[in-house]
């Protein structure tokens, strides 16, 4: 199945994203964050910055063998406007990727696709993820475009689970799920058991039956919205047990 966005699109997602958490978490920067609890909005700026802030080292290294470690940053200033880091670390990353392109190497933690075309979609769907978070926190979060999405839900399965699940061999679904887009075609039937993910796209016989429109799947696989939001049937224990998987 075949769900990216084109590279230039990924730089818009970015900056669109970027612009909107900012505007959305200027306000509430000293409210906890309902989907990230530990997290002021504040600490959610920042943990954002500082994920860009990486990811353009990275990017700057051109290496794809290893990962840099960037200079320690000092954070925000305690007079400064808590969106300009914001601004500054998107205009950098941008900014790189837009000199790079797709096809520049570099590392990442998946140990596949070792290019800067990787980064541009990680950061595209971090940004809309957070970006959420924000708007969550002042109570009218937006919907993540359906497009954006079911490629962000192939991400999460492919990429994530695949790179992560190795590594907890405990984590186990206890049942086969299909997670079905009502907005989009797109769906897919994975499993997770004894430290693998098999996943097939397309929708098909499974234990639980979650569907509903892109974003909130997409939002589900990061637990950030819950079963009651969508719709399931079959085996509720295995839908649940989805929010126990590495993250």
């Amino acid at each position: 199945m075949s769900t990216r966005l084109e590279f230039g699109e990924y730089l818009g997602v970015i900056e669109g994203e970027a612009a909107a958490l900012g505007a959305a978490v200027a306000p509430v920067l000293g409210r906890k964050v309902p989907s990230c609890p530990e997290w002021s909005g504040g600490d959610l700026l920042d943990h954002v910055c500082e994920v860009l802030h990486f990811w353009a080292h990275q990017l700057e290294a051109a290496d794809p063998t290893d990962r840099h470690l960037p200079p320690r940053s000092e954070g925000r200033d305690a007079g400064e406007d808590p969106v300009e880091r914001l601004d500054e670390e998107v205009e950098l990353v941008v900014g790189l990727l837009s000199r790079l392109g797709p096809e520049e190497p570099c590392w990442n933690w998946s140990g596949a696709e070792l290019e800067s075309g990787w980064v541009a979609r990680r950061m595209a769907l971090e940004l809309a993820v957070h970006r959420y978070d924000a708007e969550l926190t002042g109570g009218k979060p937006n919907p993540i475009a359906t497009e954006l999405a079911v490629d962000g839900i192939d991400e999460r399965i492919d990429v994530h689970l695949r790179s992560d699940v190795p590594g907890a061999p405990e984590a186990s679904l206890g049942g086969s799920i299909c997670l079905g887009c009502t907005d989009a075609d797109a769906a897919w039937v994975i499993e997770v058991a004894s430290g693998r993910v098999r996943c097939r796209g397309g929708a098909g016989p499974a234990s639980a039956v979650v569907r509903g429109p892109a974003s909130e799947i997409f939002l589900f696989t990061w637990n950030r919205v819950g079963l009651p939001s969508l719709e399931l049937t079959g085996d509720e224990a295995v839908a649940r047990a989805w929010s126990t998987l590495p993250a």
